[in-house]
């Protein structure tokens, strides 16, 4: 059994996944599980424990298929071998050895995260595959308001589905949820909060020297607020929905997602 717990990185697109990604990987190098298409080192492999695992787009019932999958055998007698599937792997060693893990949640107001998402397909996304491509092409040939409305209609159930899907987790104690607009608001502190619930031992000096080299300052070379459409660090500000929210994508969120804005804490009531 590892003495260091395995560590989930539960997230969505659009909400500094890659940027939590480069803050874990230069705190821990040694322990960073590679990302392959697909999620595969997660959905495909057995898991690794001690390992960190960042940016897993996974909702909560896929994780527990996963980290926790039924298998028929008896935890008693049952030892893996080599040649065993990953469900098997991973049922022993997290369901029958009981392996440590900790796992944190991160959000975006979903509303940023449609504005986010929108400028992404449309203008600095690379084209890396035919749903980006798709995304891209529609997004060129309609108004901005279309766009928005189709993304809101097309795009934004899987992130949503993710968020939801974690809420009671996070309210139980079993993740930590954090909030990208916290994360940006301070990142010092933010991030020692994060290193600390992760359990990696790191000198806070040393943590301090990686925050602020990952900042979106030093990596978009701009302040925060200063936009740049072309650029995977955009703008680097929460509340940026209000710039771009007409009355009938305000109508059309609403009704679809409002209430989740209301489960997630960034609103007290739809009256907004």
């Amino acid at each position: 059994m590892s003495s260091l717990p395995t560590v989930f990185h539960i997230t969505h697109v659009k909400s500094g996944s890659q940027w939590v990604k480069a803050i874990l990987t230069e705190a821990a190098p040694k322990r960073i599980v590679a990302t392959k298409v697909g999620l595969g080192q997660f959905y495909e492999e057995p898991l690794q424990p001690g390992a960190i695992y960042p940016a897993l787009y996974v909702p909560r019932p896929r994780f527990e298929q996963t980290i926790a999958p039924k298998v028929d055998l008896d935890p008693q007698s049952y030892r893996p071998a080599r040649g065993d599937a990953a469900s098997v792997w991973n049922w022993y060693r997290f369901t029958v050895q009981k392996e440590p893990q900790v796992k944190f949640v991160v959000i975006r107001d979903l509303r940023d995260m449609l504005v986010s998402l929108y400028f992404s397909l449309k203008v600095s996304h690379k084209i890396i595959s035919d749903n980006v491509a798709e995304g891209h092409d529609k997004l060129n040939n309609m108004s901005e308001e279309e766009g928005l409305l189709f993304l809101v209609e097309e795009r934004l159930q899987a992130t949503a589905n993710i968020q939801r899907s974690w809420l009671r987790a996070c309210q139980t104690g079993e993740a930590q949820l954090f909030h990208y607009e916290a994360l940006i608001a301070d990142e010092q502190a933010e991030f020692a909060r994060v290193i600390a619930h992760c359990q990696i031992e790191i000198a806070p000096q040393k943590l301090a020297k990686i925050v602020e080299k990952n900042s979106f300052s030093k990596q978009a070379g701009r302040k925060p607020g200063e936009e740049d459409v072309s650029s995977h660090f955009r703008k680097g500000v929460a509340g940026d929905w209000r710039n771009h929210f007409t009355d009938r994508i305000k109508t059309d969120f609403k009704q679809k997602f409002g209430q989740l804005l209301v489960e997630t804490g960034y609103e007290k009531n739809t009256d907004w």
